[in-house]
């Protein structure tokens, strides 16, 4: 009697006690592939047509969620895709219509473009030629422009030490030193559509296009005045 008792005891308990029943999966592989399909979407709204590689930082594994009609919405947080790191996504998982549970990975996306690197250490001060570069597919950052024709270069000297295989900017470059201090020079003045020259000595050095002081030889005046090559400087008005 007591052993029917216990019997009818558990029945009641199992027809009255909610239950939930974790038998559906939701395969990682399905979350990475929605992941990098919206990395793909943020790319393409930029205009972002290089080559381009995708993948989480570490694969997902399946896990299960209770019955119920599933929804998944996919969400990059910060709303832009970081070339050189990591960018965080954000899986919002639906269940019966009801927030189940979020899912916060990272995905690592590396675009590729072509453009010159160096092909050994560039020294600062040291003027390059078309020798010092290669062409190359790299990865880039998305933020820094780089050079793609060498000429854009050629001839400047670097303002940093420059590694071998660094990809260039022509930010890391300026013009050679085109006169030192206590040169002669031949001073331009434009004035009024009329042109006229002086003989001038540098009193510091500068680079080409750079505005230093000249003292005209004659006057002995001391002017400022734009390096325009080796030899000739032009008088700031």
């Amino acid at each position: 009697m007591k052993k029917l008792i216990f019997i009818a005891a558990v029945i009641f308990f199992l027809n009255f006690t909610p239950r939930v029943f974790a038998n559906q999966i939701i395969p990682g592989g399905q979350l990475e592939a929605m992941a990098i399909s919206e990395i793909e979407t943020i790319l393409d709204a930029k205009g972002e047509s290089r080559r381009r590689e995708i993948s989480l930082l570490h694969p997902l594994a399946d896990f299960s969620v209770p019955n119920g009609i599933i929804d998944i919405k996919i969400s990059v947080p910060a709303g832009v895709v970081n070339y050189t790191g990591v960018t965080p996504v954000k899986a919002r998982i639906f269940v019966g219509g009801r927030m189940y549970r979020d899912v916060n990975f990272v995905v690592s996306a590396k675009i590729f473009d072509f453009v010159i690197v160096s092909n050994h250490v560039l020294r600062i001060e040291t003027p390059v030629t078309e020798s010092d570069f290669r062409l190359e597919e790299v990865a880039v950052d998305g933020r820094t422009e780089y050079v793609k024709d060498v000429q854009e270069v050629v001839g400047l000297v670097p303002h940093r030490v420059i590694n071998a295989g660094v990809p260039i900017s022509a930010n890391y470059f300026q013009q050679p030193m085109a006169v030192s201090g206590n040169q002669p020079v031949k001073i331009i003045v434009r004035y009024k559509g009329i042109t006229a020259s002086a003989k001038g000595t540098t009193m510091t050095r500068g680079r080409i296009g750079e505005v230093i002081k000249v003292k005209n030889d004659a006057s002995k005046k001391i002017i400022s005045a734009r390096v325009v090559d080796a030899g000739t400087v032009e008088a700031v008005m």
